[in-house]
């Protein structure tokens, strides 16, 4: 069992207790503090201008040691609409009210009954169980689910409450109202009214209760969350009302007033109080609710409020709280309850810009600050040391900065609530050069020197006539810089640039240093005075005065420099020469010195090559297909060589050594002897007339056939099967009779696949293998083609079922004689599915049909031999039912609603009559519909539903 109960805010941790007072001599005797408690607290107790907070309020409840219990006059409203027809609620509702009845002490409280669909009925007030009960055994399912119209109806029942009772209405329901405005309206008008209101809601078991709508509805329409159940399914709701009536006349108190007058540094935030049950009236900054009743449980009420951007800085009481309240025996109470402090800030200071944002470190430089959030009074530090603020307004400050250190110092401006916000601003001083030491150097650079002067700071860059050099700062006065090279000598600007670009320059204070010439350089001797003409020899040149980087020329040819191995020694590698002689040997240092040695090397004519030469093969005849591998000797062979077989050259030639190769013999297109030839990569050739004869091939047998792995088939039908004979070949052909075979398959010399090629006619014919040249193989008479005989036709003899659905889908057997495996049936047209077959059976699924009537039932063996059963099937349309009415009787005048239950109705093409007369009617499923009655005479009357000719009636009786 399942029994859900509206969740409570999170209780609040923090309690500020106030002190009940009595109003009345009467009640002096109880406890002012054991009454109610009323907490509040607030989630943020420090806010800027414009910010908000949430404010909660809890209320609490301390039922008395007394016994006393509240007369209540309870009101129970039972939902009895269609939809309490499913999962047996209506039956559940009744019986649970019933419970509720007979645990009511009715010596104390009094209770009536409403009962509601489309209208309202009702039971009046009374302290007869038996009565009240007998009333709920009357009530019966009807139609729709007039919400309003109950409340309104208990409202009514409830103004002639007796003077000492509670007004309470207990309303349970499953559906949504026809119209929640109005619901909603009547359940205001009675809790206004001072009525106590409980709700239950009646889901569906897998209902999602915070996504239901009718639940959300009765939540809405309760006094508080406290008074709101539901239950998912009927089961479980003689539960629910049985913890409802042992609430009832129980309460801590009762018409709880609290009024919350917000101070007015603060404003209400619209739609922060609308969220809770009862709502809040609000007016302006005042926020008031209103409890009917307050149990022992705890109530939270939550609000926000936002701090007014008018409202001066400081500390402030949130609200004033005051409540007051009764207990059961009528005496009245206030409670005044303490409220947090709140402290209202202004707006910390923003800058947006400060302009000009540096300036010289002597002061008295004017400067203006933007931004936003400033107040009269404001401060203004440069670092640590405080400007002279000369005007100043909500966004912007003129200030006059004192004197400071070189570089950048944070600037704060400073309101007179010590909130601040930071700039920045740079202090800075023009640089001086005094001196360069020393004042020369060379001209590639390298050389440090000290730059003398005044006001450097970290950062500070030196430049040679516009060229960046390392600088390291040293001191305010001093820099030390790496000359960088430069690409003439001559006086040069020294300029000092620091980061905050102040600068200072001295003219001509570098002189860069013309450096001496070179020495000449000179070439003595090679390692090796001659080579071949290809070149690529490794040599050494000897000499004076090699630079790094020098080039070695032969003749005009440039030679790779491999190795610089010292001032007078180089290896070389020699170019190659197109013509061989004597030729000059040059250097060239990077400096343009040269030096020459004449005719010093010598280029050598290469030796001659000897002649290639064929001598004869490892093979010298092969078939015409060739692709056979032979050898060829010879001599004075070289690797890339090609052999040819008279114009086609020979595929996968192998080099194995100077007198050998090996090759794949190409294919010849006709027989006889032809011409080997041999070709170096040089273009040297050598040939071997008729050096290797093509054969040509042996004629081909004749083939044979000396047996068939069938020999006969079926007129009209096609087959493969296995040829056995000699000398059979891929391209044989095979014929039966006069037809070829329409596929042959080669399997080897002995054996053949053939397809049989089909004949209309029977005989006996003779199969012939033949092959390319014309030559067969003949087995005389050896196939026969033969005529089928047909088996038995089928018949069909009757059905288990000749009647059925237009919507198909029923099962029937059709019983015969000569049914075959696969047999398909036809019902008219349309195939049915088989199910099972045997020579005298065939089971079937009937297809669906769009016109009811006879059809012919056909069944088609797979030999295409078939009978059919003219009118052997009627399709009939389908049949409805009416299993009840509810209700089943009523006044003659009409106009009310009845449900008809039962099996196959239809949102079309179906009629309803009562009493013969055609009534309009509300599809709901296949199992309801909903008719108005119209109006009758006293008596018996039928109710007839049609569909398509299908009927089914019933009787409904006027009053």
């Amino acid at each position: 069992m399942k029994i859900f109960k509206s969740v409570q805010l999170i209780l609040i941790a923090i309690l500020i207790i106030g002190i009940a007072t009595p109003l009345s001599t009467e009640a002096a005797t109880v406890k002012s503090g054991d009454l109610m408690k009323i907490n509040k607290t607030v989630s943020n107790s420090t806010l800027v201008k414009g910010e908000t907070t949430d404010v909660t309020l809890t209320v609490k409840g301390t039922p008395q040691d007394s016994t006393f219990v509240k007369p209540n006059d309870v009101i129970l409203i039972i939902d009895k609409s269609g939809s309490m027809q499913s999962d047996n609620r209506l039956n559940a509702a009744k019986q649970a009210a019933k419970e509720f009845i007979d645990l009511m002490d009715l010596t104390k409280h009094e209770v009536g009954i409403v009962d509601f669909d489309n209208n309202a009925y009702s039971s009046p007030l009374t302290t007869d169980k038996v009565a009240a009960k007998a009333y709920v055994d009357t009530i019966q399912l009807g139609g729709n689910t007039n919400t309003s119209a109950a409340i309104k109806l208990a409202t009514t029942m409830l103004a002639n409450k007796r003077a000492e009772a509670q007004p309470t209405i207990v309303i349970m329901t499953d559906g949504a109202a026809n119209n929640s405005t109005e619901a909603l309206a009547a359940a205001k008008a009675a809790k206004d009214a001072g009525i106590t209101f409980y709700s239950i809601a009646l889901l569906g078991s897998n209902e999602n209760p915070d996504k239901s709508e009718p639940n959300k509805l009765l939540k809405e329409m309760a006094s508080s969350y406290d008074h709101h159940h539901f239950v998912l399914g009927s089961v479980g709701l003689s539960d629910v009302y049985r913890a409802i009536v042992e609430e009832i006349g129980l309460a801590s108190a009762y018409n709880v007033t609290i009024t919350d007058t917000i101070s007015p540094e603060f404003e209400l935030v619209p739609g922060s109080y609308d969220h809770h049950i009862p709502k809040p009236v609000v007016s302006g900054n005042t926020i008031k609710w209103s409890i009917s009743e307050l149990k022992s449980n705890e109530l939270s009420f939550t609000y926000q409020v936002r701090a007014k951007d008018s409202a001066t800085a400081g500390k402030y009481t949130l609200a004033q709280t005051s409540s007051t309240f009764e207990i059961g025996d009528g005496s009245t109470y206030s409670l005044n309850t303490t409220n947090p402090i709140v402290e209202i800030k202004n707006h910390a200071p923003i800058i947006t810009s400060i302009k000009e944002d540096k300036g010289l470190t002597t002061g008295g430089e004017t400067v203006t600050i933007t931004g936003q959030n400033f107040l009269p009074g404001v401060k203004v530090y440069f670092g640590t040391v405080l400007g002279q603020v000369v005007t100043v307004t909500d966004n912007e400050i003129v200030v006059t900065t004192p004197a400071g250190k070189q570089g950048s110092v944070e600037v704060k401006v400073e309101n007179t609530d010590r909130q601040s916000t930071i700039g920045s601003y740079s202090y800075y001083a023009i640089p001086t050069i005094t001196s360069v030491s020393p004042n020369e150097g060379p001209l590639e650079g390298g050389n440090s020197i000290l730059v003398n002067g005044t006001n450097y700071i970290k950062g500070a860059t030196v430049y040679f006539n516009g060229i960046k050099a390392e600088t390291t700062l040293v001191t305010a006065g001093v820099l030390r810089a790496t000359a960088p090279a430069a690409d003439k000598s001559g006086l040069v600007n020294i300029k000092v640039v620091n980061p905050d670009n102040t600068n200072a320059e001295l003219q001509n204070g570098y002189n860069y240093l013309t450096p001496p010439p070179p020495p000449e350089v000179e070439l003595i001797s090679l390692s090796v005075t001659s080579g071949q003409i290809i070149g690529g020899d490794s040599i050494l040149l000897t000499g004076k005065n090699f630079e790094r980087g020098i080039k070695a020329y032969f003749g005009d040819l440039e030679a790779i420099v491999s190795s610089y191995l010292s001032s007078t020694s180089i290896r070389v590698i020699v170019p190659g020469a197109i013509i061989p002689g004597q030729v000059t040997v040059k250097v060239v240092n990077p400096s343009s010195s040269t030096a020459e040695l004449s005719n010093a090397y010598e280029y050598l004519s290469p030796p001659q090559k000897p002649a290639v030469e064929l001598e004869n093969l490892s093979a010298t005849s092969g078939e015409m297909a060739g692709k056979n591998t032979i050898i060829v000797y010879g001599k004075n062979f070289e690797k890339g060589i090609k052999i040819y077989f008279a114009d086609q050259e020979a595929t996968g030639t192998t080099f194995l050594s100077s007198t050998s190769v090996r090759v794949t013999v190409p294919e010849a297109l006709t027989p006889g002897f032809v011409t080997i030839k041999a070709e170096n990569p040089d273009g040297a050739t050598a040939e071997l007339i008729n050096g290797y004869e093509y054969l040509a091939p042996p004629p081909m047998p004749v083939p044979e056939i000396t047996s068939l792995s069938e020999n006969s088939i079926l007129t009209g039908t096609t087959k493969q099967i296995i040829i056995y004979g000699k000398n059979l070949s891929p391209t044989s052909k095979v014929f039966f009779g006069n037809q070829e075979s329409p596929s042959t398959t080669y399997l080897s010399t002995t054996k053949l696949r053939a397809s049989v090629p089909i004949s209309l006619t029977s005989g006996i014919v003779d199969v012939k293998v033949a092959n390319d040249e014309g030559k067969f193989g003949l087995l005389s008479n050896g196939f026969t083609y033969t005529e089928p005989v047909l088996d038995p036709s089928p018949i069909i003899t009757v059905l288990s079922n000749s009647t059925g659905s237009f919507q198909g889908n029923e099962t029937i057997t059709i019983f015969g004689n000569n049914f075959q495996k696969y047999a398909k049936v036809y019902f008219g047209n349309k195939l049915a599915r088989v199910v099972s077959v045997t020579d005298t059976e065939i089971v079937v699924i009937t297809p669906a049909v769009e016109v009811k009537g006879l059809t012919p039932v056909k069944v088609v063996n797979p030999d295409n031999q078939e009978y059919t059963l003219q009118d052997g099937y009627l399709y009939e349309g389908i049949k409805p039912t009416i299993t009840s009415l509810s209700p089943d009787n009523g006044a003659s005048k009409g106009g009310y609603a009845v449900l008809i239950y039962g099996s196959n109705f239809t949102a079309k093409s179906m009629k309803v009559t009562v009493g013969g007369k055609e009534v309009a009617y509300t599809y709901f499923n296949t199992g309801r519909i909903r008719i108005i009655i119209p109006a009758g005479t006293p008596g018996i009357v039928d109710i007839t539903v049609d569909v398509d000719g299908e009927s089914a009636t019933t009787q409904f009786t006027y009053n």
